[in-house]
């Protein structure tokens, strides 16, 4: 009876130390997503990559406590896919395709929390296009950063036929985004299919009329204040229709833009403006 009755008081504890430590991860949580705008508006380039990467181990290892709290999935998704993007494909491609593919993950875990949505990515292109119509507004930052993370990693692997495989579900789930809220981050599903168009042949579905569609829709969005539709604009539409004057215009623009004028994307429109001047050395490159 005694060991029975330590037994008892073992567990007790042990239930105990779950639920305060998951109470912990809670409460932190909520100030990391009432931080994550002081992130966004950091106009430092360094500082902020540098406080990107700090905070994604920390989630990660929050996420240990409590692999269900989806407030903390998205904010790694999003961390993760903007940090490659941002920060890393440029100068370490192989790299980012890691960093794309965790974001990418921690997404899909965010979605999973539904049964509907459980088991997703091993799914059937026709399952997976069932499954998405279930999906609501409310779910719609997973199903961008899921999209994000993975059109992410096949941008960077077209040497890979199993990963250039799953494009037609990465495209799902962007028109998903797209039917349920397409001004969610800056117009960035059109961003998306304005890149999407733009750098495939016209044998495999490319188009560089839609694509410009796109890419106006997203600047309409924003009225033009966010940077990095012009530096996209200027990488993929310009490029493909060859136009070297509106490539100079474009990233130009961007340089001479002051950065944060919309407030949540000062540290994108400071990375923007890198990748811009990194552009223009390489127009002989492009034309």
């Amino acid at each position: 009876m005694r060991n029975k009755l330590l037994l008892a008081a073992v567990c007790l504890a042990s239930t105990a130390c779950g639920s305060i430590d998951r109470y912990a991860v809670r409460t932190t949580a909520s100030m990391l997503e009432r931080g994550r705008k002081a992130a966004l508006e950091e106009p430092d380039y360094q500082l902020g990559r540098d406080a990107v990467a700090s905070q994604l181990k920390l989630i990660e290892a929050m996420l240990v406590t409590d692999p269900g709290n989806i407030a903390l999935r998205r904010l790694v998704a999003e961390g993760f896919g903007g940090y490659a993007f941002l920060f890393v494909e440029d100068a370490e491609p192989d790299r980012a395709k890691g960093l794309y593919l965790r974001g990418r993950d921690h997404a899909l875990a965010a979605l999973g929390q539904k049964s509907v949505f459980r088991g997703l990515k091993d799914k059937s292109i026709e399952d997976f296009e069932k499954a998405l119509k279930w999906a609501k507004k409310e779910d719609v930052p997973d199903l961008f950063w899921a999209g994000f993370g993975w059109g992410g990693f096949v941008n960077l692997s077209k040497d890979d036929s199993a990963a250039l495989a799953d494009l037609p579900k990465v495209v799902l789930l962007m028109k998903r985004v797209y039917e349920l809220d397409p001004a969610f981050h800056f117009g960035g599903a059109d961003l998306f299919f304005g890149v999407y168009y733009a750098s495939r042949p016209p044998m495999l579905g490319g188009d560089t009329a839609k694509a410009k569609t796109h890419f106006e829709w997203a600047h309409k969005i924003t009225r033009g204040n966010y940077l990095m539709t012009h530096v996209l604009n200027a990488r993929w539409y310009a490029v493909a229709t060859q136009d070297r004057e509106l490539f100079k215009q474009l990233l130009t623009k961007v340089l001479e833009s002051p950065a944060g004028a919309l407030p949540d994307a000062r540290l994108t429109d400071e990375a923007a403006k890198k990748k811009a001047a990194q552009l223009l050395e390489k127009i002989d490159y492009f034309f």
